[in-house]
């Protein structure tokens, strides 16, 4: 695991207006290094809600969630050339919050939410895993490894997908995410959002019930199957 270098501090707890919390799209995601799965309706955090950092490219146009039964798939839209390169040497940070409980998890600087999880990407190639918080007091950097995630990625834009599982989360429950950018080569750092006010929620799409169409043809397809066997 990489270690945080530094957090931005008190000129960025400025309010700003923040879009409406995300709910979840329950949805496979195609890890093939394309956004072509994505749709705007998946969008937890927009261009204007994110603070760029440098190298530009280091930063994120969109950043992207959905989920179906098993995973959360994070698609992450990087700006310039050259940033989606999992052997480039940022490490690309997200943070997760999944109790609802400032009182836990990671804190540090401005962040209160209370950080129970970590997905890392990126530095050279090192890192494409999954951490829960394991500090002695809520400033303190420490995190032990769950497990290794799997990820696609082309010039400009990454994929994950990570086991629902994992981040201790299930359909209709609510997560704050928080995003970073650290690492060799950069020297301002990306943040979605700039200060805790702006963190985004994402609520974890439930497994679709069956429709009205699918118990017809299903009822349909056991009733042939009866007469087939009474015929036999």
């Amino acid at each position: 695991m990489k270690a945080w270098s530094s957090i931005l501090v008190a000129g960025l707890a400025a309010a700003a207006v923040a879009r409406a919390d995300l709910i979840g799209t329950f949805k496979t995601i195609t890890l093939d290094g394309s956004l072509g799965d994505w749709s705007g309706s998946d969008v937890l955090y927009n261009d204007a809600e994110i603070g760029d950092g440098d190298p530009l490219n280091s930063s994120y146009e969109n950043v992207y969630l959905a989920n179906n039964g098993t995973d959360l798939f994070i698609g992450l839209d990087t700006k310039g050339t050259g940033g989606g390169d999992i052997l480039n040497s940022y490490t690309r940070n997200i943070f997760v919050d999944a109790d609802a409980n400032g009182a836990s998890g990671f804190n540090g600087g401005w962040m209160t939410g209370g950080y129970d999880y970590l997905i890392q990407y990126g530095s050279g190639g090192t890192v494409y895993s999954v951490y829960s918080f394991n500090g002695p007091n809520q400033s303190t950097w420490s995190w032990s490894f769950i497990s290794t995630i799997a990820y696609s990625y082309n010039d400009d834009a990454i994929e994950l997908s990570v086991p629902l599982s994992a981040l201790g989360l299930s359909g209709g429950d609510t997560a704050r995410v928080l995003l970073n950018v650290t690492g060799a080569g950069v020297t301002t750092e990306t943040w979605a959002s700039e200060f805790e006010s702006g963190a985004e929620n994402y609520t974890v799409a439930l497994v679709p019930e069956p429709t009205t169409a699918m118990l017809l043809l299903g009822g349909l397809a056991a009733l042939a199957k009866l007469r087939r066997a009474r015929a036999a």
